[in-house]
């Protein structure tokens, strides 16, 4: 009897320090896991910031520069009685030139229709958008009962499309871009599908053009895989929880 309780005792410790190790190994995986989903938002960011720096200094900045010198033009041409029509032309055009890249910039930062009239709007206008174009055909489907919880997710997943579109202009050369979403219990599953070249088997989605998308679906809780087994295009299927 003694035997068996020193084992049973044993069996028990054992046990517990199993179940302990365990707990430890799972709370390190995730620990880490959310010091990873918090470094790719973090470059996703501060690639944004550089962009959006490079964008104001390089195109406003410039602009603001020419306003500046035709001023000092302006000044020197009214000093001397000649006709002032000419520079303030060119300051015009260079005012309206910033004013529109400001708005360019202020509407990606968060798209006005995105904001005003929802996220399903926002899909419609991205789509008139880049048929306008005539480079690719785009068709969006958004028109299923799902609703995220707050702006920003809103925002995440109209930036998750505008990703897989720019992806599909930029690598792709696909022709026909289709995007179908449609809810499934507690999922809000986005499908992807075009005819362009589709992805090289076995290589890694890193440089990809795909980065700001991983980050964005891991932010929203989300899976993301790449459809390997078509024949032709490319397809990914993304699922984000509702709940």
């Amino acid at each position: 009897m003694l035997v068996f309780a020193l084992g049973l005792i044993i069996f028990f410790s054992t046990s517990q320090k199993r179940i302990q190790s365990e707990k430890l190994t799972n709370q390190q995986i995730k620990i880490e896991f959310q010091k990873k989903l918090l470094e790719s938002i973090i470059h996703t960011q501060e690639k944004e910031r550089d962009r959006i720096a490079r964008e104001l200094h390089d195109d406003v900045g410039s602009k603001l520069n020419v306003i500046h010198l035709n001023l000092h033009l302006l000044k020197k041409a009214i000093a001397k009685g000649q006709d002032p029509e000419q520079i303030l032309d060119h300051i015009r055009s260079s005012l309206d030139e910033s004013i529109q890249t400001s708005r360019d910039i202020s509407h990606e930062l968060m798209p006005p229709v995105l904001s005003k009239f929802g996220i399903h709007s926002a899909m419609e206008e991205l789509e008139n958008t880049i048929n306008r174009t005539g480079v690719v055909k785009l068709s969006i489907n958004s028109q299923v009962e799902w609703k995220l919880n707050d702006d920003m997710q809103q925002l995440h997943m109209f930036r998750i499309v505008q990703e897989l579109v720019q992806n599909a202009l930029k690598h792709a050369q696909a022709r026909n871009v289709n995007i179908e979403f449609e809810k499934k219990e507690n999922l809000l599953c986005l499908n992807y599908f075009d005819d362009g070249v589709g992805f090289p088997k076995g290589e890694q989605t890193t440089g990809l053009g795909l980065d700001n998308l991983e980050t964005r679906v891991q932010v929203l809780n989300g899976s993301w895989q790449i459809n390997r087994s078509v024949q032709k295009g490319a397809e990914i299927n993304i699922r984000i929880p509702l709940i």
